[in-house]
């Protein structure tokens, strides 16, 4: 539980650091519930924001939703759904209490205040230029032209969402949405395989009899993961590397040969 409240308070410290969002938005509440015109709108823009906030903090929810959505997106109910619905709610509220030149006036000022108070998404923190026609990571373009056409691939979760967008001709293990695999808690040969290679040092005598059992030609990791065992041992050969990835290939694989698992 402490390690579940303990992401919950890093994802909320990332989010809202260094911008006024988040008092803006406990504002807002406040604004909704003083100048709301009736009760349904005091409850959708001030209570269930309230509650939403609660349900954020408490620990047996942020378990439940973390094991549902992934901890990678459980912080997006902060700003998708809270400050994008009540500090424009509230805003109105306010801007119609007044007329003419200083409704105009407080119209531009709220706006300034909203845009001010977050962070540019053109920063260089949040904004990378891409560098490829096909504008996915380079280091996605580096995997791939090392990868041979028309085969499986098992791939680091942080290129399954753009190989088959570079090439299309490749086929993944986990579609293209590996994350959805943290919620899910049954057992099979694709659940389990997922569960053996997330492990801090994957232990190959779990991991690549599942590859094989998978029919995964190619396994691509981080090179800085660790492994308890060879993969020569269990099937596998080093086929290449890149600065921040190393290829695998099974021992039987021959080069020109199609072994996808379904069609483009």
């Amino acid at each position: 539980m402490q390690e579940f409240l303990k992401i919950a308070k890093t994802d909320f410290t990332a989010t809202f650091e260094g911008a006024w969002i988040f008092p803006l938005l406990l504002v807002s509440v406040a604004c909704v519930f003083r100048l709301g015109q009736n009760r349904v709108q005091k409850l959708m823009f001030g209570l269930l924001p309230c509650i939403f906030l609660a349900v954020y903090w408490c620990p047996l929810t942020v378990m439940l939703f973390m094991r549902l959505l992934g901890e990678n997106v459980y912080w997006r109910i902060l700003w998708l759904i809270l400050p994008a619905m009540v500090i424009p709610c509230a805003g109105c509220l306010i801007v119609r209490r007044f007329e003419g030149i200083r409704r105009q006036a407080l119209f531009l000022l709220l706006m300034a205040v909203t845009a001010l108070g977050g962070k540019s998404v053109l920063s260089r923190e949040w904004f990378e230029a891409s560098t490829n026609v096909y504008k996915v990571p380079q280091y996605v373009v580096s995997v791939c032209d090392l990868l041979p056409e028309n085969v499986h691939v098992l791939a680091s979760n942080r290129l399954t969402p753009y190989l088959r967008l570079y090439d299309p001709s490749l086929t993944l293990a986990y579609a293209r949405n590996a994350l959805i695999y943290n919620a899910i808690d049954a057992d099979g040969p694709l659940e389990n395989l997922y569960r053996a290679v997330q492990e801090p040092e994957i232990d190959l005598s779990v991991a690549a009899p599942l590859a094989r059992e998978e029919g995964c030609t190619f396994i691509v990791l981080s090179a800085s993961r660790t492994f308890q065992g060879e993969w020569e041992d269990y099937g596998y050969r080093k086929y290449g590397e890149t600065d921040e990835f190393v290829i695998f290939a099974d021992i039987d694989y021959e080069e020109g040969q199609d072994t996808r698992k379904w069609e483009d």
